[in-house]
């Protein structure tokens, strides 16, 4: 069975902002799901030196702005507990992408543009949160190559196995 953004070659139905925005959410999903994939108790705790975080903490940091993402999306509906550090960490963040995905794809156009981030408009989700994700994903996967573990193999391209 296919494991949240194990692969994402479905293409979302809408060319719009929607559309676009849901890609981007997929995108983020897929990086993250492929950067973690595989991790042991050994690797979550790495650090590559004492002023870097460990792995485990910069899952934490992306469950944390996942998490922070579908609070102002959702509202209270958002609201998520910190499960411990690691993979539960990693496994709850994979499901709020989802969930962020498919509020967003539920949207019609007007209303994504009404949606905000602590009171700042959309625009500040893609320059904020989303693409600092995406920053920590590749952090993660330097981190494991430090830790002789890389990330296994898979198509960033294609986004399958």
């Amino acid at each position: 069975m296919e494991t949240i953004f194990q692969s994402v070659t479905q293409y979302p139905d809408r060319h719009d902002a929607n559309g676009v925005l849901m890609r981007l959410v997929d995108g983020l999903g897929y990086r993250f799901y492929w950067a973690t994939e595989g991790l042991s108790e050994t690797d979550y705790s790495f650090s590559p030196g004492p002023d870097s975080p460990s792995i485990g903490r910069v899952v934490a940091h992306i469950w944390g702005l996942t998490n922070w993402i579908r609070l102002n999306f959702l509202g209270p509906a958002g609201v998520n507990h910190r499960p411990p550090e690691g993979a539960a960490q990693r496994e709850q963040a994979l499901t709020m992408l989802a969930d962020i995905r498919a509020h967003v794809a539920a949207l019609d156009g007007g209303a994504l543009f009404a949606l905000t981030i602590d009171g700042h408009p959309f625009w500040h989700v893609i320059n904020g949160p989303l693409s600092d994700a995406l920053t920590h994903v590749g952090q993660i996967a330097s981190f494991r190559r430090l830790n002789r573990n890389p990330v296994p193999k898979h198509n960033v391209f294609l986004c399958h196995e």
